[in-house]
């Protein structure tokens, strides 16, 4: 006989709780089906604007379902980027231009203005450290971020300046995942164009089918010959009862030592 078993449906307990039962059968052993991430349900989190602060009562916009190693992604206009794990607590920069759950495998493409050269650059990259806070432009004076894009396949649109005497150019469309591979965040990045470009634009980006996330853990439950955790003196199993006890100071795993709520 088989179990599949959703340990996310088990309560979080206090640390003397003995929990929920599993089997009223005994077992000989427990083996791991297949390892994956965490099986408590994820949580969702959202951030109101209005007081630049998370929230799980629904207010403000929906930044997705977590789970405890799940984190957040935050560009600033400064071209900082920074991974955090989502807690109420967190304070956030007027500057802020990207808040978002953070996809590790998922690249950040961003275009500026190389203040030294005078001209736009383009470069794609991951989060290299997510402990670090680090800069992706170039410490050069003049230097700034024009746009930023966290999708997949993104595409930037090019409007250039108008030359003397000359018709306007027409807008120029850019692929950026064909346009530059993804290199490390330090890198220059490659030139946009030598043209005078008036103003960059997002278009819609290009179709992408996200990877599938991985399976939740399932623990499966061998039914072999049963033996008992306690054995009479005649060799007989004894089971024992099993009966769920509840600690009266058991802290509440909703309340950290502080005394704040936590996400988590």
């Amino acid at each position: 006989m088989k179990w599949d078993l959703d340990f996310s449906e088990i309560l979080i307990k206090g640390r003397a709780s003995r929990g929920n039962q599993v089997t009223k059968y005994n077992i000989k052993k427990v083996e791991l089906k297949e390892e994956g991430v965490s099986t408590l349900k994820p949580r969702k989190i959202w951030f109101d604007d209005t007081v630049q602060r998370l929230n799980v009562d629904g207010r403000g916009e929906l930044l997705g379902e977590f789970r405890g190693e799940d984190r957040l992604l935050i560009i600033n206009q400064k071209g900082l980027v920074k991974t955090i794990i989502p807690e109420v607590t967190a304070r956030f920069d007027d500057d802020m231009i990207v808040l978002e759950k953070w996809s590790p495998k998922k690249p950040i493409s961003a275009i500026y203005f190389h203040g030294e050269k005078e001209l736009f650059y383009v470069k794609r990259f991951l989060v290299e450290n997510e402990e670090r806070e680090e800069t992706f432009l170039p410490e050069v004076d003049g230097s700034y971020l024009e746009v930023v894009s966290t999708d997949y396949k993104p595409v930037a649109e090019l409007v250039f300046n108008k030359p003397r005497g000359k018709e306007q150019p027409p807008n120029e469309p850019v692929d950026v995942d064909e346009f530059i591979a993804v290199k490390g965040i330090g890198a220059q990045g490659n030139q946009l164009t030598k043209s005078k470009v008036k103003q960059i634009n997002w278009l819609d980006p290009l179709p992408f089918e996200e990877p599938e996330t991985t399976p939740a853990v399932e623990v499966e439950v061998n039914d072999e010959t049963i033996v008992s955790s306690t054995e009479s003196s005649d060799g007989n199993a004894a089971a024992k009862p099993n009966k769920e006890t509840k600690d009266d100071n058991a802290p509440d795993p909703d309340i950290d030592d502080s005394g704040q709520a936590s996400l988590f």
